[in-house]
């Protein structure tokens, strides 16, 4: 959950409040003077909660003991394999992520469909290296295809991180829908840049392969 101005405002309200009791009680005199900075103060921390939520969160000097969160944001290249009667072979597609501290947009895109996740959390991994982020999407074939091989439809998904815990550079995971179908995805290569488009994602990975 991100911290809004309100929230803020209680918090620090709350404990002024606490705070001017402890000193009233040990006979310490309070007055308005003390209160004057409130403003400021709280226009400092909401400043700085909209810099950590953004930002300050993948500092890597900071992950691990304040914030436990992988950094998966970029563009990924991956193999899914399906156990879909139309999946013969191994299909390349391609993952855009959007991540802050307390948000995770993760939107797949293949030849005939495009994934959104609708919900979504993250987690240690149960062998305690890395990262698991367990996941609910809504599928989206293009109309085309729609009463003929592929329908609309729900599904979940488990991802694993590997090789770092921080920005890791391959993901490992399965998938179920409601349709019936499942299969795996191995997350291979990361860019920076964010691809909204299938067509983009392409380029974007030919141009790193040529560059090398």
């Amino acid at each position: 959950m991100t911290l809004s101005r309100l929230h803020i405002t209680m918090i620090l309200g709350l404990a002024v409040i606490v705070w001017g009791l402890v000193l009233g009680i040990q006979g310490t005199a309070v007055t308005r003077a003390h209160l004057a900075p409130f403003s400021i103060v709280v226009g400092f921390l909401v400043l700085l909660a909209t810099a950590f939520e953004h930002r300050l969160w993948r500092l890597r000097w900071i992950h691990g003991w304040i914030v436990k969160r992988p950094d998966l944001r970029g563009t990924w290249q991956i193999e899914l394999i399906s156990d879909s009667l139309y999946a013969t072979d191994p299909i390349v597609c391609y993952m855009g992520v959007k991540q802050t501290l307390s948000t995770l947009q993760m939107h797949l895109m293949t030849r005939e469909s495009e994934s959104w996740l609708v919900a979504d959390r993250i987690r240690s991994s149960p062998s305690e290296d890395g990262y698991q982020i367990v996941g609910v999407y809504t599928n989206q074939p293009h109309i085309q295809l729609r009463g003929e091989r592929s329908e609309m439809h729900r599904g979940a998904m488990v991802l694993n991180t590997h090789s770092a815990s921080f920005r890791p550079t391959t993901m490992t995971g399965e998938y179920w829908t409601d349709r019936g179908t499942s299969g795996r995805m191995n997350f291979n290569a990361r860019v920076s840049y964010v691809s909204t488009r299938l067509d983009a994602a392409e380029q974007l990975f030919a141009h790193v392969t040529n560059s090398k």
